[in-house]
Formats: C-alpha cells, sequence, structure tokens
C-alpha cells in the first residue's frame, strides 16, 4: 500500500494495483459511491465499450469527526473521487463532465477547487452560453485544458464546466473543495455525448477528437498552467485538507468568488 498521509494532510493509504483506498480510523466514515460504466456510456465516443463495472470510487465529505462545525459554518465539502488506470475503448478513463449553477443573486458560477494526491489528471474546461439548452442551440466560447501532478491544485474558474481525465496507466487520486450550496448539472452534457473534445490514446500518447454533437462547432484547445496563489493559500507544500481545516476563510471564494477572479485566474494561466 502506498502511503499518502502526508500529501493528503490525513491517514489515507492507496493499493496501486487495485485502486482501493483506506483511510485511518480517526477518519470519519465518508459517504461512498461508485461511477458505473453502464452511467458513463452516455458520454462515451465509444459507447459499447466492455470493462469493469466500476469507472470510479467517490468519497464524499471525507474528513476528521471535530471538523463537521467548521464544515457546516463555511458551507464546504471535501471530496476524494479514485480513478483506475484503465482506457474507456479508445479513451481514457474520465468523469462524466458537469456544470456548475450561478449564485443566487450573482452573474458568476460556483468555482471548485481541487488536488492531485496520486497520479495526473488532465482536466478539460469549457465556457457556453448556455448550458441549459441542447447542442443543436449551444455555442461553445472556450475550451482549456491543463495537466496537473501530484501536489498541484487546481481552481475550475466560474462558468466553466469540467471533466477529470486520468491519463495514466496508474491510479488517479484527486481531492476537492467545494460548496454544498448547489448541484451539478449534467443534462446537456448527456445531450451531446460528452464535452467538445474526446481525449483517446494514439500509440500511446493523447489525442483529440472533435465532438461532432454541438452544431456550432467547436473552438481549438486553449493549454493552460497551473501555478501557486499564495493569496489563497494555494500552494503544493500544504495539502488542501489542511488549508480548509486551519484556514477555511481562505476557501472563501468557493461560495462568494466575487472580488476573487482575478487570484482565480492566476492559478490556470492560458498559454
Amino acid at each position: 500500500m502506498a502511503d499518502l498521509s502526508e500529501i493528503a494532510g490525513y491517514p489515507l493509504k492507496l493499493d496501486r494495483k487495485t485502486a482501493a483506498v483506506s483511510f485511518g480510523p480517526e477518519m470519519r466514515m465518508p459517504l461512498y459511491s461508485t461511477r458505473e460504466l453502464d452511467a458513463l456510456r452516455p458520454v462515451l465516443l465509444d459507447s459499447n465499450v466492455t470493462g469493469q463495472e466500476v469507472a470510479y470510487w467517490m468519497y464524499r465529505n471525507c474528513g476528521q469527526p471535530d471538523d463537521t462545525e467548521m464544515r457546516e459554518e463555511h458551507a464546504l465539502r471535501y471530496d476524494l473521487t479514485v480513478f483506475p488506470g484503465v482506457r474507456l475503448g479508445p479513451e481514457y478513463m474520465k468523469t462524466f463532465g458537469h456544470y456548475h449553477p450561478l449564485i443566487p443573486g450573482q452573474d458568476l458560477a460556483y468555482p471548485e477547487v481541487y488536488e492531485i494526491l496520486s497520479g495526473e489528471a488532465l482536466y478539460v474546461m469549457q465556457r457556453v452560453d448556455d448550458f441549459t439548452v441542447s447542442p443543436d442551440e449551444m455555442t461553445i466560447e472556450d475550451v482549456i485544458m491543463v495537466r496537473a501532478s501530484a501536489g498541484q491544485k487546481i481552481i475550475m474558474p466560474p462558468g466553466y464546466g469540467h471533466v477529470t481525465i486520468n491519463p495514466l496507466a496508474e491510479p488517479l487520486v484527486m481531492s476537492n473543495w467545494v460548496s454544498d450550496r448547489f448541484s451539478s448539472f449534467y443534462g446537456s452534457v448527456e445531450d451531446a455525448r460528452g464535452f467538445a473534445w474526446y481525449v483517446v490514446n494514439s500509440g500511446g500518447e493523447p489525442s483529440y477528437l472533435e465532438n461532432k454533437n454541438y452544431a456550432q462547432g467547436v473552438p481549438n484547445v486553449h493549454w493552460a498552467e497551473v501555478r501557486e496563489v499564495p493569496e489563497l493559500g494555494i500552494v503544493s507544500d500544504r495539502p488542501l485538507y489542511q488549508l480548509g481545516i486551519e484556514a477555511p476563510e481562505a476557501l472563501e471564494f468557493l461560495n462568494d468568488p466575487a472580488g476573487y477572479e482575478d487570484l482565480i485566474w492566476s492559478n490556470v494561466v492560458v498559454q
């Protein structure tokens, strides 16, 4: 078992062969769920692929018992997601993809912050004019791709839907803090059979295929780099979990991003 406790900020171990994780006895039992392969088929390039029944594992409201009051006071949730290092036919393992709604009374959507605990992630982020309409009516305004490795943290900017992809043949373990005041929106992603670009294996390296289900066409990809944001506590040597527990005010931008937009975009720097 690989010990991820130092990078996670709490007792956590990973079986790199099975992608199983185990929490220390001092941790609160998280809400556990899975994303089944059948549930992913609507957004796959090849919906008839075969593979293991469970595509990836989701652990919601992770943490220690004494952080409950803090999380409730600040309306935050800490999650863990684990992906095996397998492919979905020609595609790499990926999440379904979703959008976040607008914050009540604001013209900004809820952001989210992720941290890589093991492996590597490729994030596909896209901004559309209206994520509630059909793919025939929707205009994709921007697509950003970012790679992140262990210890790096990435903020999903307000207004950008996102998909997480595991491009490696080893497990990806990812954590996040997010507001618990909303539910994500999946409908138009399913209607379009995924995001603007499919990430597929081509001779051992990722390549990209356009999703033709968007009638208005898709824009070219803008690549970006992840950088630290010390003003928000987003640094490589401080676990994301510890940041939320020790300085929850630093995560205020997750519920109220107004006034933090410049700092948020300093984390994801488009090339």
